[in-house]
């Protein structure tokens, strides 16, 4: 019996040395061999690493672009994240398209302030250099608003597009066209 008891002694206080030794060398390396995963603790599920990214989906729309001679709009296809569709076009369209036969109709340095969804009616905030940076004339305006109006209007739920600057609806442009009201989709300008 004590023999037995001498036995699980030094067994146990064997254990004890491994163990401690082991600790002593993850503080000496600063590593820890299978560290348990992070948990939210009111979820008790695993933590996401911060810099992982959150997969969206993709909605496919048609962006609409001037050709070169001024005639008419030609779609381009581009995919766009479906939680903030309606930005992400706008941004694209102004951001402008690289297909050979088509031109960027949207000053330099313009942005997209917000765009805002009311039913069926979409309200698309510039800044200011929509109206101080835009150097087309009449048929420029023209492409400029139906580009914007053909693109929104791709998605089945928009009808009607408002054009405003710093918050602030416009008169107009450059000049040749009304823009304080709603636009709705043109015919005769797709290609």
């Amino acid at each position: 019996m004590m023999k037995t008891r001498s036995a699980t002694l030094v067994a146990l206080m064997t254990a004890v040395l491994l163990l401690s030794a082991g600790c002593d060398e993850e503080k000496k390396t600063g590593q820890v061999q299978n560290p348990p995963a992070a948990t939210n603790q009111q979820t008790k599920n695993p933590v996401a690493p911060e810099n992982q990214k959150i997969v969206s989906t993709q909605t496919e729309i048609k962006l609409y672009f001037p050709n070169e001679a001024g005639d008419g709009l030609q779609p381009v296809k581009v995919n766009v994240p479906s939680d903030d569709k309606y930005t992400q076009a706008a941004k694209e369209l102004i951001a402008g398209t690289k297909e050979p036969g088509l031109i960027n109709i949207f000053p330099k340095g313009v942005t997209v302030r917000s765009v805002k969804v009311t039913g069926n009616l979409v309200t698309v905030d510039f800044s200011k250099e929509l109206t101080h940076k835009f150097v087309g004339g009449s048929t420029g305006e023209q492409m400029l608003v139906s580009a914007l109006v053909n693109t929104m209007t791709e998605f089945p739920e928009i009808e009607r597009v408002l054009i405003t600057v710093e918050g602030e609806r416009i008169e107009t442009i450059a000049g040749h066209l009304d823009t304080s009201e709603p636009f709705t989709r043109p015919t005769g300008l797709v290609q």
